[in-house]
């Protein structure tokens, strides 16, 4: 076969993948190291169910206070989860609700989860090349869209966040699943900027990569040195460190870009946009003479909370779900991990 025919045919393979074994799908991994162990999956899987298809208790917990029944789900359809109930898992929002509370809103003393949600497929991003063009430097980025290894052809959209300004262009991956993001900046503005991309296999299939780099500036700050952001009901907090200060503040998705608006705190109101899409929310400041950027998704996936399974005597009776569901029009991976320790008495 052909070279470009295998490859057609291993990105048509993935889209399968996704569309025949995603669609409000379920499957169950099972790894048991010992053969006399025995997974009890007809209780896990109904445990799994109900998190995703019950609003919980209170039903609106997701805009604050903790669960007392623990469910993910919102107003909408089945495997239809809600946003803010899906962003109060990452650990890193300061909104977010502890393992503990959640273990104890789930209901069962005797059994423990592990909960990790990201986008179905991964865009990864890399520097190509940068080079001085009088005042303006051009850049070239490589884009990468794979699903398990396998590449997956998808339109891209991308934007360049530095202080207060945006880019934005338009581009795609191959039957490789690779693709060349170019643009030029002007040199008088730099400081750190943030490469925003949003990538689409079909309308639902969307996920995103950013990537930080230095323009026309110093080294690249860590993520979180000068800023931490934690979006929540449709409000962006923004804690800032130091003596930085926040200069402008965006949402992107696939389909739209806009500057967000001042709210109570120096918080920002996030708009609720229709679009099939995650959301990347960026915020940039200046501390000294230096420009900075920060950035988060909403929701703020990928995230993973719940009880450490990775040692060798828990993993022999662990089951993992995975389950594909929906939040604000756009599917998402949401694998949970059961285990029961009271088998091992």
């Amino acid at each position: 076969m052909p070279t470009a025919a295998v490859d057609l045919f291993l990105a048509s393979s993935a889209m399968l993948l996704i569309i025949l074994g995603a669609i409000y799908g379920v499957n169950t991994v099972v790894k048991p190291h010992l053969e006399e162990v025995h997974i009890p999956l007809d209780r896990y899987h109904p445990i799994g169910k109900y998190m995703l298809l019950s609003r919980g208790e209170p039903e609106g917990w997701g805009a604050g206070g903790d669960p007392t029944v623990l469910g993910f789900a919102s107003d909408g359809g089945a495997y239809e989860l809600d946003i803010d109930k899906v962003t109060r898992l990452n650990p890193s929002n300061a909104h977010a609700v502890n393992y503990s509370r959640l273990w104890q809103a789930q209901g069962i003393d005797d059994v423990s989860f592990r909960i990790r949600v990201e986008p179905l497929f991964n865009v990864t991003l890399s520097p190509v090349s940068s080079q001085s063009q009088g005042d303006e430097t051009a850049y070239t980025f490589s884009a990468s869209t794979t699903r398990r290894g396998y590449p997956l052809p998808a339109s891209l959209r991308y934007y360049v966040a530095v202080r207060d300004h945006t880019a934005s262009g338009m581009g795609s991956t191959g039957a490789d699943g690779t693709g060349a993001v170019e643009f030029t900046l002007p040199n008088s503005l730099n400081g750190t900027a943030l490469l925003v991309v949003l990538a689409r296999v079909e309308q639902s299939v969307t996920s995103y990569g950013v990537l930080r780099f230095s323009h026309s500036s110093g080294p690249v700050d860590q993520d979180g040195t000068f800023a931490t952001l934690s979006p929540h009901n449709y409000t962006l907090d923004v804690n800032v460190s130091g003596g930085a200060s926040a200069l402008n503040a965006a949402v992107f998705s696939y389909g739209y870009v806009f500057n967000l608006t001042t709210g109570a705190g120096g918080s920002y109101t996030v708009p609720r946009l229709l679009d099939a899409s995650p959301m990347v929310l960026v915020v940039t400041g200046l501390n000294g003479s230096s420009y900075w950027a920060e950035w988060t998704a909403y929701p703020q996936v990928p995230l993973v909370v719940g009880a450490d399974m990775s040692d060798s005597h828990a993993i022999s009776d662990v089951a993992s779900i995975s389950y594909v569901v929906k939040v604000k029009g756009a599917l998402y991976s949401f694998e949970v991990r059961f285990r029961s320790p009271a088998e091992d008495d």
